[in-house]
C-alpha cells in the first residue's frame, strides 16, 4: 500500500455548501476549515503541521472519522505505528469506515502490506456462503438444487439490502453535522441515564427509611461522581475551546502575512488593528510584532509615495490625507523627513499655515541632521 497515494486520496470538504445548511454550527464548520487546511498542509509537505490542524479536528468531533482515518496515515507515514493501529482501531469499533481502517490497520501491523491483502480477502470470503457439493443424480438432487438456488436467491437479496443500508448510514454519518449531532445525542442519554439512575436510587432509599432508616450514603456517592463526570467534561471543553482560540489566532496573523507578501498591504493594516494582542501567547506575539513591522513599514512608504504624487498633481487635500496616516502607523521613517516637509507644503498651498508650521518645527525637531532642515527653517520664517 502506498501510503503517500492514501494520504493525498483525501478532498476537502466543500465549505460553502455546508454554511448554505441553517442546522449547522459555527463549531462544526470550523471543524471541517481545519480539516480541509490539514488536507491542504499535507499537499505542500507540512505533515507536522497537518496534524496538529487533524488533532484539533478530532478534540472537537470525535466522531469525525474521515479525520481520524487521515491522522493515523499520518502517523503511519511518519512511522509512528503505535499512536496509527491506536486511531484505526476506534474506526473499526465505531463501525463507521470500517472497511477502509482495516486495511490500513491489517497494513501497518503486517509490515509489507502483502499479508494485509491476504487477510482482506480472507475476511470478505468469509462472509460469503460456501457452496454445499451437489445432491445425488435424479430428481430428488435437482428439486434439492431448486430449493438451494431459491435460496441463496433470498439471502443474496437479504444481504445486499443489508449493505445499503449500512453503506446509506455509513455515508450520513460522513456528514460533520450528523456525527455531531449523534455525538450530543450520546451525550445527553448518558446524562439523561445518570439522572434517571439517581432518582431511582434516592427513591428506593426513601421507601427504605420507612422500616429501617439509614444513610443515604449510595445516592450521594452516585450523585457526586456524576457532578465529578459533568465538571470534567466541562474542563475538557473549556480546554478545547482555548486550543481552537489560539489556532484562530494563528491564522489570521499567517492571513496577515500572506496579504502583505501579496502587496495588498492597506487590508493587511486593517487586519492587524483588529489582533487582540493581549491574548496572544509568546510565539504568537513574536511573529505579530514581526509581521507588524513589515507591513507598517511597507504601507509607510507606499503612503509617502502616494502623498508625493498628489503634491505634485496639486491634489494638497488627498496629499494630506496620505502623508498624514504616514505618522499614524509611525515617526521613526527613514523617509519621514521628506514626508514632513512635503505635508508642511501641502497644508500651506491649502491655507492653513498652522498646520504647515507643525509639520516644519516636527521635521526641525525629530531629524536635525536631514538636508531638508535648512529648506523646512526657510520655509517656517516666511509664514511666521
Amino acid at each position: 500500500m502506498d501510503l503517500n497515494q492514501e494520504i493525498r486520496s483525501f478532498t476537502p470538504i466543500d465549505i460553502d455548501k455546508l454554511s448554505q445548511d441553517n442546522q449547522v454550527s459555527e463549531k462544526i464548520i470550523d471543524s471541517v476549515r481545519a480539516y480541509n487546511k490539514a488536507i491542504e498542509y499535507l499537499r505542500t509537505g507540512s505533515e507536522d503541521i497537518a496534524m496538529i490542524e487533524l488533532k484539533r479536528v478530532i478534540a472537537v468531533n470525535p466522531d469525525f472519522y474521515e479525520a481520524v482515518n487521515l491522522l493515523g496515515l499520518c502517523y503511519a507515514y511518519t512511522n509512528q505505528m503505535d499512536k496509527a493501529q491506536e486511531l484505526f482501531g476506534k474506526v473499526v469499533k465505531g463501525e463507521n469506515n470500517v472497511l477502509k481502517a482495516a486495511d490500513y490497520l491489517n497494513y501497518i501491523t503486517d509490515g509489507d502490506g502483502g499479508s494485509s491483502r491476504k487477510s482482506s480477502k480472507a475476511a470478505r470470503s468469509s462472509a460469503m456462503r460456501i457452496k454445499a457439493p451437489e445432491a445425488a443424480n435424479g430428481d430428488a438432487a435437482k428439486k434439492e438444487r431448486a430449493v438451494r438456488k431459491k435460496q441463496d436467491t433470498y439471502k443474496e437479496e437479504e444481504v445486499r439490502a443489508e449493505y445499503i443500508l449500512f453503506k446509506k448510514i455509513g455515508d450520513l454519518l460522513k456528514r460533520p453535522q450528523i456525527a455531531l449531532a449523534f455525538n450530543l445525542f450520546g451525550i445527553v442519554c448518558l446524562v439523561a441515564a445518570l439522572i434517571f439512575f439517581v432518582l431511582t436510587m434516592r427513591n428506593l432509599e426513601k421507601e427504605k427509611t420507612d422500616n429501617e432508616p439509614s444513610p443515604n450514603t449510595v445516592v450521594n456517592e452516585n450523585l457526586d461522581k456524576t457532578l465529578e463526570e459533568n465538571k470534567k467534561l466541562q474542563g475538557q471543553l473549556d480546554a478545547a475551546n482555548l486550543e481552537l482560540k489560539s489556532y484562530k489566532l494563528t491564522d489570521q496573523i499567517n492571513e496577515i502575512s500572506t496579504l502583505y507578501k501579496q502587496g495588498k498591504t492597506a487590508e493587511a493594516v486593517d487586519k492587524l488593528g483588529k489582533i487582540p494582542v493581549t491574548e496572544l501567547n509568546d510565539d504568537q506575539k513574536k511573529k505579530y510584532d514581526s509581521v507588524k513591522k513589515d507591513v507598517y513599514q511597507k504601507e509607510a512608504s507606499s503612503l509617502y509615495t502616494q502623498g508625493n504624487t498628489l503634491f505634485n498633481s496639486k491634489k494638497y487635500a488627498e496629499a494630506i490625507e496620505k502623508l498624514e496616516k504616514v505618522f499614524i502607523l509611525g515617526d521613526n521613517w527613514s523617509f519621514g523627513d521628506k514626508a514632513l516637509y512635503v505635508l508642511g507644503k501641502s497644508y500651506v498651498e491649502t491655507g492653513d499655515n498652522q498646520k504647515g508650521a507643525e509639520a516644519y518645527q516636527k521635521l526641525i525637531e525629530q531629524y536635525p541632521k536631514s538636508s531638508y532642515v535648512k529648506y523646512a527653517k526657510s520655509r517656517l520664517s516666511s509664514i511666521q
